[in-house]
């Protein structure tokens, strides 16, 4: 029992070794190439280790237009999903390649994250979630979104000099728990 309780702190060591300093892999898509087809970003966003996607709607809804869906969707070639109950539109919306590029250069400098909403869930009825450009983020480095994380508000530093047009967060009425960051619409593709 006493040598079990010796090794626990040197695992946790090794735990958060491995934790803190993974990548996401150095076969990164270029900017002209995730501009061209953004399949490639989504496909190299998916199998980020420091990014994860949640795998339902925060209300607790299992509808195929979660984040976790959306960027399988993005990285498969096909348009995201949009959620239908609220003041969602429901169809479907192609993902922004800025706002691709930006969650890629935000894993690249060393944040993890935890994205919660892309296209779909129910938002206010002009949200530009709904025409792909946005996406929402309840955790950094390992930390739930608050007055008290640390990160929050360099990470929307980050995403206002990526392009980003739109931040909210701690301060921002609805954004106590979670970080918005939206870049400008553009034509998007719906169906």
């Amino acid at each position: 029992m006493k040598r079990c309780a010796l090794f626990l702190p040197v695992i946790a060591v090794l735990a958060c070794f491995g934790f803190c300093f993974s990548s996401c892999g150095s076969s990164t898509p270029s900017d002209a190439a995730i501009r061209k087809n953004t399949t490639n970003a989504a496909r190299w966003l998916k199998g980020c280790s420091r990014i994860s996607w949640l795998p339902r709607q925060v209300s607790g809804r299992y509808d195929g237009a979660s984040a976790f869906d959306n960027i399988h969707q993005a990285a498969a070639g096909y348009a995201a999903k949009r959620s239908s109950y609220g003041t969602a539109p429901g169809g479907y919306v192609r993902l922004n390649s800025r706002m691709l590029r930006a969650m890629r250069d935000l894993a690249k400098r060393g944040y993890s994250f935890r994205v919660t909403s892309i296209a779909g869930a129910s938002h206010s009825s002009d949200s530009s979630h709904y025409v792909g450009v946005a996406f929402d983020v309840d955790t950094i480095n390992g930390q739930r979104i608050s007055y008290g994380n640390p990160h929050w508000r360099r990470f929307l530093e980050r995403c206002r000099e990526l392009g980003a047009t739109e931040t909210k967060g701690p301060g921002d009425r609805g954004h106590s728990t979670h970080l918005h960051a939206a870049w400008p619409r553009q034509y998007y593709y719906q169906k």
